[in-house]
C-alpha cells in the first residue's frame, strides 16, 4: 500500500472518528421532527417547502383542538432551534417556525384566510400521487383516506374562519371550481393503473364526498339572504 494512500484512509478514519464522536446532527434530527408535523398538520407547506418524510404520516385535520396542540409543539421546536448554532440550514428552520407560528395566532391566516383551506386540502389529497408516476394500488388506498378527511377538515377551517372578512367572490368562486375540477376530473384519471374494484369504488366515493364539501365550505363563508 502507498504512503499517500495510507495517510488517506488514516485521515478518512479520523474525519469518520470525530464524526461519531460528535453524534447525530441535532439540527438534522429537529428538521425530520418538522417535516412529520408538516406532512400530519401542514400539507400545503411540506409541499412549498420539500418535506418528506419516509414513513407516511396520515393527515390530520387542525381544529381548535389540534390548532392548540399543534401551537405548543410548534414553539417547542422553535425553542430547540433558537439554540442551535446560525448558519443556512438552521437559519431556515427558524424563519420557517417562524412563519408558520405567525399563520397559527389569533390574527393569522389560519383565522383569515380561506385559500388557505383550499391550499391545504389540496394538498392533503395529492401527497399520496408521486409525480408522474402511475399510482398504484398502495396509493390510491391512501388517497382515499386522505380525501375522506377534506370535509372534516373544510368544516374545522370554517369554524377558524368565524368572523373572518368575506373572500373575494369572483376569485373563491375560481378557486372552488378549479378545486373541484381536480378532483372531480384530474384525480380519478391517476387511478387508472389500479385495477381492484373494490379499491376503486371507496377512492370514487371518498372523491365525490370531498368534492361535495366544497359547496359546504363555500356557504359557510359566503351564506346567502
Amino acid at each position: 500500500m502507498s504512503r499517500a494512500l495510507r495517510t488517506g484512509l488514516v485521515l478518512v478514519a479520523c474525519w469518520l472518528a470525530a464524526a461519531a464522536a460528535r453524534g447525530p446532527d441535532p439540527g438534522a434530527s429537529l428538521a425530520g421532527r418538522y417535516a412529520r408535523l408538516l406532512v400530519r398538520h401542514r400539507p400545503d407547506l411540506a409541499a412549498r417547502w420539500g418535506a418528506s418524510v419516509k414513513s407516511s404520516e396520515p393527515f390530520v385535520p387542525l381544529d381548535e383542538a389540534a390548532l392548540a396542540a399543534h401551537v405548543r409543539a410548534l414553539e417547542a421546536l422553535a425553542r430547540e432551534a433558537g439554540a442551535l448554532p446560525a448558519g443556512a440550514s438552521s437559519d431556515t428552520l427558524r424563519d420557517r417556525l417562524a412563519f408558520e407560528l405567525a399563520q397559527c395566532a389569533p390574527g393569522g391566516a389560519l383565522r383569515r384566510d380561506p385559500f388557505l383551506w383550499l391550499d391545504l386540502v389540496e394538498a392533503a389529497v395529492l401527497a399520496p400521487f408521486a409525480p408522474g408516476t402511475p399510482a398504484g394500488c398502495r396509493q390510491i388506498a391512501r388517497a382515499t383516506e386522505q380525501l375522506r378527511l377534506v370535509p372534516r377538515a373544510l368544516r374545522a377551517g370554517a369554524v377558524l374562519l368565524r368572523g373572518a372578512p368575506e373572500p373575494d367572490p369572483a376569485a373563491f368562486e375560481r378557486r372552488l371550481t378549479e378545486l373541484e375540477h381536480r378532483l372531480r376530473r384530474e384525480l380519478p384519471e391517476r387511478t387508472r393503473a389500479c385495477k381492484e374494484s373494490r379499491r376503486l369504488a371507496e377512492f370514487a366515493e371518498a372523491d365525490t364526498l370531498a368534492a361535495a364539501s366544497l359547496s359546504d365550505f363555500r356557504h359557510r363563508l359566503t351564506p346567502g339572504p
